[in-house]
């Protein structure tokens, strides 16, 4: 059995004609396969729908607009906050105690006006 139609007998003979080129083609196919392997794993994402996360009270009102893809004049307007006010890092959890309001009232009162704005009920 000559060395080429033994398993590993093409490798073999690369690796002694040129051990740096075969070690740098061996640590392409590897980059490749991890780069067409992420790719995969992005087209298989695309055609997912989107979801919206929960509501919660760690949340911004910046983050919830951007999150719910909702413009921040309805976040604001439902929160009653001023545009250049405190709402911009100031979490959910902290607006329902500086309003001594129950943070899932807020959060109710946020996601109705979510769902007005999605239904076109709301500017």
């Amino acid at each position: 059995m000559t060395d080429s139609r033994r398993p590993g007998g093409t490798l073999r003979r690369l690796w002694h004609r040129a051990p740096v080129l075969t070690l740098v083609a061996g640590g392409a196919l590897v980059l490749a396969l991890v780069f067409a392997l992420r790719l995969f794993m992005a087209i298989s994402h695309w055609n997912a729908a989107p979801t919206d996360p929960h509501l919660a009270g760690w949340m911004t009102p910046r983050f919830v607009a951007h999150s719910w893809d909702v413009p921040r004049e309805v976040i604001l307007d439902s929160l009653a906050l001023a545009p250049d006010g405190p709402g911009r890092r100031i979490t959910l959890e902290e607006l329902a105690q500086a309003r001594s309001t129950p943070l899932p009232r807020l959060l109710d009162q946020l996601q109705a006006a979510i769902d007005a704005h999605r239904a076109g009920l709301a500017p």
